[in-house]
């Protein structure tokens, strides 16, 4: 009968754990990159820098794991207070109007400091307030291009 002594079991359990840690270094080593998913309304130009921060490695440098998703805006005030996704890139009408509905929002970076799109119109209306009671054209890369009545 083979019995082991107090010492031989000590060591054997030193062992063991020696064998635990090498193995666990590895594991722990290793990158553990926040998840992060993005919405955009399209891949436009003003989605421009978030698409080079993906493509340069920028976030994955780091320690972001970055999901870029092209959704409606008004889909994406939804999916915010969901939890369904992190950020929606971009402040817009749907995110404005989602904020002052009770969403909780913050505008944490832009893209540019100008107005990415503007309201061109024939040289007769001047303002805003010649354009009431009109009929205006908005394209959008999903919808088209859309009459409204101002």
């Amino acid at each position: 009968m083979n019995r082991l002594t107090p010492r031989k079991f000590v060591w054997q359990i030193c062992v063991a754990l020696l064998l635990i840690l090498l193995n666990a270094l590895p594991a722990a080593s290793q990158d553990k990159r926040a998840r992060v998913r993005i919405s955009n309304a399209g891949f436009t130009i003003t989605a421009l820098p978030l698409l080079a921060a993906k493509d340069w490695g920028v976030f994955s440098a780091n320690g972001l794991d970055v999901e870029l998703i092209v959704m409606s805006p008004s889909l994406a005030a939804a999916a915010i207070a969901q939890g369904d996704i992190d950020y929606v890139a971009g402040v817009g009408p749907a995110s404005v109007a989602a904020t002052l509905t009770g969403l909780p929002s913050r505008a944490i970076w832009f893209s540019s400091d100008r107005i990415s799109y503007w309201l061109q119109s024939a040289p007769q209306y001047k303002t805003i307030q010649d354009l009431k009671g009109k009929k205006i054209a908005i394209s959008g890369a999903r919808a088209g291009l859309t009459m409204w009545r101002c």
